[in-house]
């Protein structure tokens, strides 16, 4: 997107995190309340397109649903959720997970199914905690995959521990990759793909960043439990 957009974008975080929703309606999960929660803390919201226009005009975006069904090969697009991200000086990381553990998971067929795109909203990198990837971690064997409730998420503290588990059992060796994303910069990531981030070490800088999923235009709902 435009770094004038991703300015305006950031710059709403701050209504948001006050309960300011200019549509009037809650989004569906809202982390962190000015007053209660400590203000280092890591900061989310999720599904803020129901809350915010501004927000619902770049998780809604027809030129990143176009971008995203040629890398998947897909027919159309639909949105699955959003997650407004703030990362505040201090805060700690994110524990390793895939995606297709939350999202994913919720809908047939589950192959191939969705992908997220990560937007930096300010300049991000190593010092502040930038998203970074095991390599190739989509193509390991399934064998690799770790149930949600048995890894850590928000405040892990030691953010590699459950990829570290995954490489084990699918007997890969685990390279880290993390890559500094510019202002309005955008990384696509497949569904199984391990990634997470580590603290914000810089005293000053915040990370803000907006997480789109989106899935197959084919998608439906799974039934069973």
């Amino acid at each position: 997107i435009t770094v004038e957009l991703a300015k305006e974008l950031r710059d709403s975080f701050d209504d948001l995190f006050r309960g300011k929703f200019p549509t009037g309606i809650y989004p569906d999960e809202w982390h962190w309340r000015e007053g209660i929660s400590k203000p280092e803390k890591f900061r989310e919201i999720v599904n803020a397109w129901k809350s915010s226009d501004l927000v619902a005009s770049v998780a809604c975006s027809a030129n990143i649903a176009a971008v995203a069904a040629k890398l998947m090969g897909w027919s159309g697009v639909r949105l699955g959720q959003d997650d407004v991200l703030w990362k505040p000086p201090g805060a700690s990381g994110v524990g390793y997970h895939q995606d297709s553990t939350y999202i994913s998971e919720n809908f047939r067929p589950l192959e191939n199914n969705s992908v997220t795109v990560w937007i930096a909203l300010d300049d991000a990198d190593e010092e502040t905690g930038v998203v970074e990837y095991a390599v190739a971690s989509h193509r390991w064997p399934k064998v690799a995959a770790i149930d949600a409730t048995n890894s850590s998420f928000h405040g892990a503290e030691d953010e590699l521990a459950s990829v570290r588990l995954a490489a084990q059992k699918a007997g890969e060796a685990l390279e880290i990759r993390r890559l500094a994303v510019p202002v309005g910069g955008a990384i696509f990531h497949h569904q199984d793909v391990w990634h997470g981030s580590g603290a914000n070490r810089s005293s000053e800088r915040p990370r803000r960043a907006l997480g789109v999923h989106l899935l197959s235009r084919d998608v439906t709902f799974r039934r069973d439990p």
